[in-house]
């Protein structure tokens, strides 16, 4: 038979393995919830590349929103999830975002216009990229549904706005 004292130990370290199972659970949670939406956006993205055709055109990809230069160190918390493909200039790309909330993804679409808008403006733009990709850059299209924001650069406007239509379709 145990004492008090030791009766009162095993109590205690019972309801801390308690907290620590609760807690450990809890934690699972949010990375499998976490893993859906990113599975959802890769989808999503994959399904835009193939209605664009460049899909030769991108080597690199991320599920880290410091990758995307659009996404600043600002709005890096307000982004739930995301899958970024790009090429190695970061000419062709498509980016989709599930943002935290509403108002988050408001502001990360405020943050992809500016994005286009600061790399047409910008004193590299015609000495480092031919036409062709010149084109691409000023044909990005970028749009926003519910907490999920955009961001495709690929082709001409038909082929990035038929990237969109597939790419909501996903989402």
């Amino acid at each position: 038979m145990m004492s008090k004292k030791k009766m009162g130990w095993v109590r205690v370290l019972g309801i801390f393995l308690v907290f620590a199972l609760i807690s450990s659970v809890a934690g699972m949670g949010g990375k499998v919830g976490e893993a859906k939406n990113s599975g959802r956006l890769k989808s999503a993205c994959a399904a835009a590349v193939k209605a664009t055709g460049n899909v030769k055109k991108l080597t690199f990809k991320t599920s880290t929103p410091s990758d995307f230069d659009a996404i600043s160190f600002r709005h890096d918390k307000k982004v739930r999830a995301i899958y970024y493909v790009a090429d190695d200039k970061t000419v062709y790309n498509i980016c989709a975002v599930e943002a935290k909330t509403v108002s988050n993804a408001k502001k990360i679409y405020k943050a992809f216009a500016e994005y286009k808008e600061s790399r047409l403006h910008n004193e590299y733009f015609k000495t480092d990229y031919s036409k062709t990709e010149q084109n691409v850059m000023k044909n990005a299209i970028y749009g926003i549904k519910g907490k999920y924001v955009w961001y495709i650069s690929m082709s001409s406007k038909k082929k990035n706005e038929a990237g969109q239509i597939a790419l909501k379709k996903k989402l």
